[in-house]
């Protein structure tokens, strides 16, 4: 039978480089015996390899459109799959080339050799989608599918290719865990703005409460209980040096519109009020600024008490700012409070970076005891 292959003064079979060759020789029986042997195991081998080229073929062009939920999830969002068959089937020929959800009991299943079709029943009606593979269910498994509406579909949705699908009641669980997340989220939400509101009435009570005492006071009243408090804070100051700071904290807290008493905790938690301080990190003075925050904030010579709490209120009141958007000081919660205080010590850019209060150690402590010193001098508990 080989004989007929090739013609008959060809015998035998040269492998060179990977390719096969015949090869014009002169030999005897035994030798025609040996190649046509050899020729049989290499026809064998190219068939067994085309037969697995084809196989491997002919799986992936069947491949399953089923896909898990999340899958499922990720592609209807991609292909905009946001318009329900029951809004679609009124207007097929504006979505073709579109893709639709159709989601109901599978109440039919046809498999054909070149196409296999999927009916689906939902509440407004059934639908007959085209697939190239069925699901191994039977009937009466509920399914949620993407489905590309074809240009057969110009009076109704009769031109149905599907994309993918999935279980219905997998599906339905999964959103029904989304909705609950979504509902808790939304009472958090409610529940801190509630918080937020109550925080602001209480600060702005406290701060009626405040500005009705220092109503019945003097200036002169003001510093002196100012001078009398920095002076207890660092008994190693003179009497000029500590009314020379109650007067600067009073003067640019009003100017930035900022509560004294929060300039003060700023400066007993930066440096104790020590004109002199200087952190390990090159920080100077009272508000124990950075050379180059200093420089940026005009502040020629940091160690000055008065040009000190100047750039230590303005930055403060920059770094509310950029937290509350320029809002009221009666409308600041202490969530608020928190992250103008840590961009102060961390700097902006990591309360940015981080979407809120970083997770620094040294930070998080500092937001606490500013806080703490806060709380305790407009008279409530650390």
């Amino acid at each position: 039978m080989l004989e007929g292959l090739w013609p008959s003064n060809w015998r035998c079979i040269a492998v060179s480089g990977g390719r096969i060759e015949l090869v014009q020789a002169q030999v005897g029986a035994r030798g025609s015996s040996a190649c046509a042997s050899r020729w049989r195991d290499i026809l064998r081998l190219r068939l067994l390899a085309i037969t697995i080229l084809a196989l491997a073929a002919a799986g992936s062009a069947v491949a399953s459109p089923q896909v898990d939920v999340k899958e499922y999830v990720a592609l209807r969002a991609k292909t905009q799959a946001c318009v329900p068959v029951s809004s679609a089937k009124y207007n097929a020929a504006a979505l073709i080339g579109k893709v639709i959800e159709i989601r109901g009991k599978v109440v039919g299943i046809s498999d054909g050799a070149r196409c296999s079709n999927i009916i689906i029943s939902t509440s407004d009606g059934s639908y007959v989608i085209d697939s190239d593979t069925v699901p191994s269910d039977n009937p009466g498994v509920e399914l949620a599918c993407l489905v590309r509406v074809g240009v057969g579909a110009v009076h109704s949705l009769s031109d149905l290719q599907l994309i993918a699908f999935t279980y219905d009641a997998d599906l339905r669980r999964q959103e029904e865990a989304w909705q609950k997340e979504a509902e808790a989220k939304a009472a958090r939400e409610k529940e801190a703005k509630l918080l937020a509101s109550r925080s602001r009435a209480a600060r702005s009570a406290e701060t009626r409460r405040t500005q009705q005492a220092a109503g019945s006071l003097s200036v002169a009243e003001i510093t002196r209980i100012y001078k009398n408090a920095v002076k207890g804070f660092n008994r190693k100051l003179t009497d000029k040096q500590a009314d020379t700071i109650a007067r600067s904290v009073l003067g640019f807290s009003a100017k930035y519109k900022l509560d004294p008493r929060l300039v003060c905790a700023v400066i007993l938690a930066e440096s104790h009020f020590r004109l002199q301080a200087t952190s390990r990190a090159g920080a100077q003075g009272l508000g124990q600024l950075m050379p180059s925050t200093a420089a940026g904030l005009g502040v020629d010579n940091a160690y000055d008490p008065v040009q000190n709490i100047y750039g230590s209120a303005r930055y403060i009141r920059s770094m509310l700012d950029r937290v509350t958007g320029k809002g009221d000081w009666n409308d600041l919660t202490w969530y608020d409070l928190g992250l103008a205080l840590a961009a102060y010590n961390a700097g902006p850019g990591a309360v940015k970076k981080h979407g809120g209060i970083p997770p620094y150690r040294e930070t998080q402590a500092y937001v606490k005891r500013v806080t703490e010193i806060y709380r305790q001098l407009c008279g409530g508990k650390g």
